[in-house]
């Protein structure tokens, strides 16, 4: 027999593409500032700019896809 570990699709989402907690305060942020796109290479990267209401911290959270030829 063999263990096998499964996740929901909606929590690998949340894991890779969710919403970030404030690292100074730990506040689950809704939205972003503002979205960046920028075409690297044979890829793709997305850039969010993230601004807490709480704490008035500001960060950036940086996705990357590869392209599939």
């Amino acid at each position: 027999m063999t263990l096998q570990v499964a996740m929901p699709m909606g929590y690998l989402h949340e894991r890779y593409c969710g919403r970030p907690a404030c690292p100074r305060c730990g506040e689950l942020l809704t939205l972003p500032e503002y979205p960046e796109f920028a075409e690297r290479g044979n890829g793709v990267e997305i850039r969010h700019v993230w601004q807490c209401d709480s704490c008035d911290n500001r960060f950036d959270t940086l996705i990357k896809f590869k392209a599939v030829a």
